[in-house]
């Protein structure tokens, strides 16, 4: 894939700025609600119901998004 390809696959949270890699420990009821909306998530482990999903995402409305999901999302980098 082209540059352009793999950057238009990454999600951008109403602000611009760099690429940057994230990683949650997500302990909600479905998955798939993250991955929907964190298309090219990587899911790292999964225990307990709890999962570690690292991500690459452009600038830092990722970090309002994460509050946003209050208990179900604790970020680990």
């Amino acid at each position: 894939a082209s540059q352009a390809e793999a950057m238009s696959k990454r999600i951008q949270f109403m602000y611009g700025g760099k690429l940057k890699k994230v990683k949650i420990r997500y302990t909600g009821t479905d998955i798939d609600a993250i991955l929907d909306r964190l298309p090219t998530a990587k899911i790292l482990n999964e225990e307990d119901g709890a999962y570690i999903v690292t991500e690459e995402v452009f600038g830092s409305g990722i970090d309002m998004w994460l509050r946003s999901q209050r208990s179900y999302v604790e970020l680990l980098q």
